[in-house]
């Protein structure tokens, strides 16, 4: 793109790769704990998911933003988070007692794409909203929606050293001049806050470098996420902030990465 995506809601059709290098997608949101929801809920709950998510484990609890962990008001312990997973192990209801999340894992070759994604967490949205209502806990009050695309860069098939990232990334040059003190790094992190549009939220870039446990390749790691809150908080006011927030991961991972790695990823 010749000019960056400031506040102007971009129109025509998204940017597309047949072989993307997205290995996990999240999709969910956080909520005003209910006063009566306690522990033994948890399973009740899990038994409306048990039949496409029968397995099930726990996972330490997620702080909040001000790195608070959620606490139990009677018994002052930390609020379980538990993960409903399905048989394939590609897809994951995450639930703690103030936030839930759907989350699309790479187990194959192939991305479904966002549609898929969008109409599964929609699908988990709608069973907790009943949930809820079915045990009087009250309507879900959210405090903010999340989106986040996680890539998987791989070494020995996209790059080798920190100095091929200028042929990934659009806004990395590393000038190794004659005379410069520092060699060539041997590894990069990044991270760029960009605001929404409407004041819906902001979208967070992150680059790090990472070892995948499975096989021990190196990674480049580019985490995009849009975090925020509509001005209202229906159904379809829900789908329109996420569908927003899709248009802006997808242009903006385009935008920050080169057309040289887009022949890679097979631009469409």
């Amino acid at each position: 793109m010749d000019q960056p995506i400031l506040n102007s809601f971009p129109t025509g059709a998204l940017p597309s790769y047949k072989k993307p290098p997205v290995n996990e997608v999240v999709c969910g949101m956080r909520f005003h704990t209910p006063d009566k929801l306690r522990i033994p809920y948890i399973g009740l709950l899990w038994d409306k998911f048990r039949q496409d998510y029968p397995n099930i484990q726990h996972a330490p609890p997620i702080a909040t933003g001000k790195g608070e962990i959620p606490i139990d008001s009677e018994t002052g312990l930390p609020l379980q988070r538990v993960w409903f997973i399905n048989g394939l192990d590609d897809r994951l209801i995450q639930f703690q007692f103030d936030r839930f999340y759907f989350n699309w894992r790479r187990r194959k070759d192939i991305y479904p794409r966002y549609p898929y994604v969008i109409k599964n967490f929609e699908s988990v949205l709608d069973t907790i909203v009943n949930f809820f209502v079915e045990f009087e806990f009250g309507e879900i009050k959210p405090i903010e929606y999340e989106l986040t695309y996680i890539n998987h860069i791989q070494k020995g098939q996209e790059w080798n050293t920190a100095d091929d990232l200028p042929r990934i990334f659009s806004d990395f040059a590393w000038r190794q001049t004659t005379g410069r003190f520092l060699p060539s790094p041997e590894n990069a992190t990044w991270q760029a806050n960009f605001p929404l549009p409407e004041k819906k939220g902001n979208l967070v870039v992150n680059l790090k470098q990472a070892i995948r446990t499975e096989d021990k390749v190196s990674l480049l790691v580019l985490e995009l996420t849009a975090r925020g809150l509509g001005e209202s908080t229906s159904k379809i006011a829900i789908r329109e902030w996420f569908d927003l927030s899709h248009e802006w991961i997808v242009r903006g991972f385009t935008d920050l990465t080169t057309p040289e790695i887009h022949r890679f990823w097979e631009r469409e």
